[in-house]
């Protein structure tokens, strides 16, 4: 599981978070220590400056009793150490410790600073307090003449002190920011790794064969668009799929139909064959039988080879279409004329109905013309006598579609699908009775479909047929 990208992404999004928490911390808290030291360094020079305006007075006339009784009444109040020094540097009042017991402080860095600039700082152990201080001091004038110097002392411990809670509050905002972080980094990571995830899952279904399955689109960023490609190859290796099903049947199916056309005249040719070497040959009446019949199936099966070959010719080059130019109502009438016989012997209605007056395309003629006799000839064997057969020229955006349509028996729904298949028949019993090969429709369709045109059918049983051809005129 941590080997997911999940994780893998969360442990960046972690490691970036903690990277960025920690450098805020570092950089908020020494920003806050510094603006904590000022301020407090303000509020130090800020008394003392209040203090040295206090004890002004008491500086002129140099009163070191009083001084010190009011240095430590006012260290009182305010809780700080307070000191009095002269411009000498002698210690005039201190608020922990008598003056006539201090040094000299005339030397000290915060007291130089005051005496020169009017203000100094320092940070540094106290020689009679022993430990670390933070002094502030301020120079006390009167009309430029220099009276003393007032200065305040903080022990660092309270600074540090107060500084800890500063930083407990500050860790403690880092810590609530982290958990807030890494709250949204995991399910950010969950939200962006979980398409992903359900990909993975459906390629892996592609893998084994199950189409069924797409992924949610969600987004509009490149996980949709991934998402969106791996749909639309899902619905291409689907089809392709359901189209190679369909090829293997056909071909299953082809290979058993091409077998069984084959199998029947030469079984029976075998059989004729035989009987006449019983010498049945002899038999001039029923030889002279064997022998028609032998020649029909011998026929039957000259015929299918050739269908095949034509398939077959059709299927592998385009080159076997020789175009011309004519007209295609004047071959649609000389074909109708071949079919007088047909159409009378039962008794059959043939109409020619154009629309428009300029029928001329472009095509191979022989072919073309072994498209329409076909449609014709089907017409014919499927309607019944007394039927009705309509033709129907109509041009149509640069094109010519051609129609037939009978009000024969019709063809089931299930099978309109396959009527193109080669040696597919409806009803195979009437189908050979009438000497069909069951190849017609197949070439009819791959000699439309090498003029780039298209063909289609609709049907009802008992209702009829109709055959739609589109033909473009170059």
């Amino acid at each position: 599981m941590r080997r997911s990208i999940i994780w893998k992404f969360f442990a960046v999004c972690i490691s970036l978070t903690l990277v960025t928490v920690f450098a805020l911390n570092f950089f908020a808290s020494l920003k806050l220590r510094r603006d904590f030291e000022s301020k407090i360094s303000e509020r130090l020079r800020t008394n003392a400056i209040l203090v040295g305006h206090i004890l002004r007075e008491q500086l002129h006339g140099g009163e070191p009793s009083v001084i010190q009784e009011k240095v430590k009444s006012l260290a009182d109040e305010l809780g700080l150490r307070i000191t009095v020094i002269d411009p000498k540097g002698m210690v005039l009042g201190d608020s922990e410790t008598e003056p006539w017991e201090m040094e000299n402080h005339s030397d000290r860095t915060e007291v130089i600073k005051a005496m020169k600039d009017g203000f100094g700082q320092s940070t540094r152990p106290s020689e009679t307090l022993g430990y670390n201080m933070k002094y502030v001091a301020v120079r006390v004038s009167d009309n430029g003449n220099l009276l003393g110097v007032v200065r305040f002392a903080m022990p660092l411990s309270e600074v540090q002190l107060e500084m800890q809670v500063i930083y407990r509050t500050v860790l403690f905002g880092a810590a609530v920011a982290l958990v807030i972080a890494l709250t949204i980094s995991y399910f950010l990571s969950k939200s962006m790794t979980s398409p992903i995830r359900e990909m993975k899952e459906i390629a892996q279904r592609l893998a084994e064969g199950d189409f069924s399955r797409k992924v949610r689109i969600k987004n509009k960023d490149e996980l949709g668009e991934l998402a969106k490609f791996l749909n639309t190859m899902a619905d291409e290796l689907q089809a392709k799929m359901e189209n190679l099903k369909r090829l293997d049947r056909v071909r299953t199916d082809f290979v058993a139909n091409v077998s069984h056309e084959l199998k029947t005249p030469l079984t029976l040719i075998k059989g004729y064959i035989e009987t006449l070497e019983d010498k049945a040959i002899n038999d001039t009446k029923n030889a002279g039988k064997f022998i028609s019949i032998i020649k029909d199936h011998t026929d039957r099966l000259s015929n299918i080879i050739d269908d095949l070959l034509s398939l077959s010719e059709l299927e592998l080059s385009k080159d076997s279409i020789e175009k011309s130019e004519f007209d295609l109502k004047s071959l649609i009438d000389d074909i109708a004329l071949g079919f007088g016989h047909a159409l009378a012997a039962k008794q059959q209605k043939l109409t020619i109905e154009p629309q428009g007056d300029n029928f001329k395309i472009k095509a191979d003629r022989d072919k073309i013309e072994q498209v329409f006799v076909n449609l014709i000839d089907n017409a014919v064997k499927y309607t019944n006598d007394g039927g009705r057969i309509e033709i129907c020229l109509v041009q149509q955006n640069g094109g010519i579609v051609f129609t037939v349509e009978d009000n024969g028996i019709g063809i089931p729904r299930e099978d309109l699908d396959r009527v193109f298949e080669r040696f597919y028949r409806v009803d195979k019993a009437r189908s050979r009775q009438l000497g069909g090969t069951g190849l017609g429709l197949g070439i009819a369709k791959h000699i439309v479909l090498a003029h780039k045109g298209e063909i289609r059918i609709e049907s009802d049983v008992n209702r009829g047929t109709k055959f739609f051809v589109t033909l473009p005129k170059a």
